[in-house]
């Protein structure tokens, strides 16, 4: 199981910094960057077609979030309003 340091590390490294990130380009930097074994390939419930890779990216990015270390645009437009 890929554990959230290296999921963390290769966000660093491989993303564009200071502009918005979509979650979809988030994923699939992690999948093409990150070596994934067959546990993170599993599902992450048995009714969810999501890879435990993704729950664990969606998490580690909701604590960072949660954090300081990054900005969601969910968050802020509920902080702002959307104006």
């Amino acid at each position: 199981m890929t554990d959230n340091t290296t999921i963390w590390r290769a966000l660093q490294r491989y993303l564009p910094k200071k502009r918005w990130i979509s979650l979809e380009e988030i994923l699939t930097t992690v999948h093409t960057r990150v070596f994934l074994d067959e546990e993170d390939l599993d599902r992450a419930r048995s009714h969810s077609g999501t890879p435990r890779w993704e729950t664990n990216v969606r998490r580690l990015l909701r604590m960072k979030t949660q954090l300081g270390s990054v900005r969601s645009r969910k968050k802020r437009e509920c902080r702002d309003g959307p104006f």
